[in-house]
């Protein structure tokens, strides 16, 4: 009787237990599922959202500009200019050098340009922007795909979600990466598997001594922690850019399966090759890369927490990536393909969201190139470009800079025999005149649009020198800087046989004296004349006007004085400039009355004798 209680009793015990063990596991299975399926549910309806966001964005400024600080590409150092896709195999074509790159301001205007979603294509845009086209088939590369993606809205969105789940945020760039994997070493794989190997050692140890399994376990599982950020420290930029490389490559395999046929195909011709084969031969990438594929993904799931103490305790990133880095080398000239693709994919995207957010831009013609039709923001008229007649000049109508939101538009047709020299009153407008005809002479060239209601300009390189400032770190004056700066124009200039040279120049040899100023500008100014340079420049020397009078077509800015205030209207106005203003501005922004009457009198005597006093 006794044992059949017991018995009993220990059923009972062992029911309720059972009972609790099986309920326990299924609360725990039912809230792990409840979290995935909640998590699935929050990424679609943010998946939603998001293309909602894209689908709003149309006609609107990039995601976030204004807002926050401009990085450039490639972890906030200036990218490798031959980024953009198959220029390395271009090395001849004509890049715009650092020094006009900065004076325009061109990072600003790239980041007004960019809506790509993509490293891929924000590098490609980036390296894009630097190389001028010299020829119509290059010029209008663009316009196939710019202009299926602005007519088709769905197809649009879809690339642009696609390029968003390929991602941006790595530190080195596509070329950079591939840099490091050449120059990396043989890394030591067999301790990676070995620190592996000894999970298994600690659990056959456990079976015959549970504490001495458990704290060689314990011990393993230290050491691979601490060693796995110090490991994963030293190559974590190139991870991260392989990560974002098997991705893209992953996304070029969608793009050419799910892309509308003839703009794959137009691509292909562009770039001479068959996707197909290219993703054909990178899809061995994707065996095996599932851990590194997953750098840089971050999120607060359960899945997410769990992955990340599989990569602590096992390095299965790390392993990969070894394992990766020939396979990577074997097969170079198929991603480089593929990231072409993709980065033109993405840039053409960016062109067509551009122009949809621009008040007007038209489409430039160019010299030797077809004449194609005016663009226009939604509901906006479009009308056909017709060519001006002239040779190697240069016709803006109604032109305005990228960076301004209420621009005044300007108009210019310049001789092909002469240059232009702009006069005028302080702050009315000059220098910004010379970067909206440079800015627009680049774009042109670059992503075949043009900022005005008619541009017509023949195929030329692009210089400036408009920013000179003293450098003590290289021990040289303004003076100095600017006229180096000036003279590798002159040397652009006697190359300039084929293509002609538009440079522009503010303020000539601003850092010296007014006689040498005025004697060595007229000499220099008279050198940069057509056919094989055609110059812009600023002046505050009214003496080059007729100095340089059969070279030179004058034009200048004026300003408005009413009740005491100044306004500039910023129009481009024909002849030279007949008034000054730099000591009037003085008065205004509230200088002593009695400043300001001196050097108006000290400056009208020297203007009448000729003498100082």
């Amino acid at each position: 009787m006794i044992w059949t209680l017991a018995l009993v009793t220990i059923g009972v015990v062992l029911f309720f237990l059972l009972s609790w063990a099986l309920t326990t596991v299924i609360m725990i299975a039912v809230v792990l599922i409840a979290l995935f399926v909640r998590g699935l549910l929050d990424e679609k309806k943010n998946r939603a959202a998001f293309r909602r966001e894209l689908t709003e964005l149309y006609g609107k400024l990039p995601m976030g500009y204004g807002k926050k600080k401009r990085i450039v590409p490639g972890g906030g150092r200036r990218m490798d200019r031959r980024q953009d896709g198959g220029a390395w195999m271009a090395e001849s074509r004509f890049a715009v050098d650092e020094i006009t790159w900065d004076e325009l301001d061109m990072d600003a205007v790239f980041h007004r340009i960019n809506y790509t979603f993509s490293q891929a294509g924000e590098e490609y845009l980036y390296g894009a922007l630097h190389w001028l086209a010299e020829d119509t088939r290059e010029a209008e590369k663009w316009e196939y795909a710019v202009s299926y993606f602005d007519s088709h809205h769905q197809e649009r969105v879809a690339v642009m979600e696609l390029m968003a789940e390929i991602g941006k945020g790595s530190e080195l760039s596509f070329s950079e990466c591939l840099d490091r994997l050449r120059r990396s070493g043989k890394q030591r794989i067999a301790r990676e598997l070995a620190a592996d190997a000894l999970y298994l050692a600690a659990a056959f140890l456990a079976l015959f001594h549970a504490g001495a399994g458990f704290c060689l376990l314990a011990l393993i599982m230290i050491f691979q922690i601490i060693t796995y950020f110090r490991a994963r420290s030293g190559i974590l930029p190139a991870v991260r850019s392989v990560a974002g490389m098997l991705r893209m490559t992953e996304g070029a395999g969608r793009l050419c399966r799910d892309l509308d046929r003839s703009v794959r195909e137009d691509v292909e011709r562009q770039f001479s090759v068959s996707l197909e084969d290219c993703v054909r031969k990178v899809r061995a990438l994707k065996r095996g890369s599932f851990w590194v594929r997953q750098c840089g993904r971050t999120g607060s799931s359960p899945v997410s927490v769990c992955a990340d103490y599989i990569r602590m305790l096992l390095h299965p990133d790390i392993i990969q990536f070894m394992l990766l880095q020939n396979k990577i080398a074997a097969l170079e000239p198929a991603l480089q393909s593929l990231y072409a693709f993709t980065g033109f994919l993405d840039s053409a995207v960016s062109i067509a969201m551009y122009r949809a957010s621009l008040k007007r831009y038209c489409i430039p013609v160019l010299e030797g190139g077809r004449e194609l039709v005016c663009g226009a923001a939604p509901g906006r008229a479009q009308e056909p470009v017709k060519s001006h007649g002239i040779s190697a000049g240069l016709c803006m109508t109604e032109g305005y800079h990228p960076l301004l939101e209420e621009a005044v538009a300007n108009s210019i047709a310049i001789s092909p025999e002469k240059g232009v020299l702009l006069t005028g009153s302080n702050a009315s407008g000059k220098s910004t005149f010379l970067k909206t005809v440079a800015v627009n002479l680049l774009l042109a060239q670059t992503i075949h649009t043009a900022l005005a209601v008619r541009f017509t300009t023949p195929f030329c390189h692009v210089y400036t020198a408009m920013r000179s400032n003293d450098d003590i770190r290289k021990g040289m004056s303004s003076y100095m800087a600017e006229i180096l700066s000036l003279k590798r124009i002159l040397d652009a200039g006697k190359e300039a046989e084929k293509i002609p040279v538009f440079c522009f120049v503010d303020e000539v040899l601003r850092g010296t004296n007014t006689a040498e100023r005025i004697a060595a500008s007229t000499q220099i100014l008279r050198s940069l004349r057509p056919p094989g340079v055609h110059c812009f420049a600023a002046t505050h020397d009214r003496e080059l006007t007729k100095l340089l009078a059969e070279e030179y077509d004058n034009y200048h800015f004026t300003e408005e004085i009413r009740e005491g205030e100044i306004t500039f209207p910023y129009r481009l106005l024909a002849g030279e400039a007949d008034t000054s203003n730099a000591i009037r501005l003085l008065g205004v922004v509230g200088y002593d009355r009695e400043i300001v009457e001196r050097a108006a009198a000290q400056a009208a005597y020297f203007l009448k004798e000729g003498v100082w006093r």
